[in-house]
């Protein structure tokens, strides 16, 4: 009986170790499982995120300047109290030659025009061309004083009313008389187009401003919480390597047991013989 006993009690001391050294084994995979996770996690870095676009800045465009002309003619009386009419601006305020080339532009495709389409009366006084081609340019400056405008304004705007002063098409509804002026509302429809691309423009940039913070912000989360994950693995894998040290000194423990077990039970044998 004490035999069937001792054979059994071995049998679950067997399976007992067996259990041991799989726990002990997984443990020690943990180990190097966490480890290699919490260095992976520590070694995240933020992540820069796409540089802020600029946003691509269009010309004023001459598609609908036609349309724009035959509802100005229809309208006329509207339009006496656009604050952008440049007749409105006095030029005495004015210093004498900031944009004077491009007024003096600005005369000669309106009198081009003019001779276009047969409305034009010769002027041969001087003085007068020369007042007439200031008040512009100090018309040009007072809506150049916009910060939003400046120089590339006026450049573009002088491109922009003496191209549409030359096409053929205005200079055909201007004969047929379609259109009434077509000089200043020319020039004013340009301002405010120029004044909404400029807005668009800066409300795309101010938003990729904030988007570029925004990512720069969750990138620092994220990385703050992959330390935090990298930290929470460290103290898993130290719990494991905790664990299978315990075992081990188990192990190592019941090996002693067993051979001083088997140191006695020799002694024991020699003894009775």
């Amino acid at each position: 009986m004490s035999l069937a006993n001792k054979g059994i009690e071995e049998l679950f001391l067997k399976i007992f170790k067996g259990i041991v050294l799989l726990i002990m084994g997984l443990a020690l995979v943990s180990i190097l499982l966490l480890v290699a996770a919490s260095i992976y996690q520590y070694s995240q870095s933020p992540k820069e995120p796409t540089p802020a676009q600029n946003a691509n800045l269009k010309d004023v465009g001459s598609d609908d300047i036609k349309k724009f002309l035959l509802d100005e003619e229809k309208k006329k009386n509207e339009n006496d109290s656009d604050t952008n009419q440049v007749e409105q601006i006095p030029a005495e305020k004015h210093a004498p030659l900031l944009f004077n080339a491009e007024a003096l532009e600005l005369y000669r495709c309106s009198d081009n025009f003019g001779k276009a389409v047969g409305a034009l009366v010769e002027k041969n006084d001087n003085i007068i061309i020369s007042q007439e081609v200031e008040h512009l340019r100090a018309s040009i400056e007072e809506i150049a004083s916009n910060p939003a405008r400046g120089e590339p304004w006026v450049k573009a705007a002088v491109a922009f009313t003496c191209n549409t002063l030359s096409d053929k098409t205005i200079i055909g509804l201007k004969k047929e008389g379609k259109i009434g002026a077509a000089f200043l509302p020319i020039l004013n429809f340009h301002i405010n187009s120029w004044d909404k691309i400029q807005a668009d423009k800066l409300e795309f940039e101010l938003n990729e401003e904030r988007r570029v913070l925004s990512e720069r912000q969750a990138e620092h989360e994220r990385v703050t919480q992959a330390k935090a994950t990298a930290f929470t693995f460290l103290i898993g894998s130290a719990g494991a390597l905790g664990l299978f040290m315990l075992l081990s000194l188990y192990l190592l423990g019941a090996r002693i047991e067993n051979n001083l077990k088997n140191i006695n039970e020799s002694i024991l044998e020699v003894g009775r013989k």
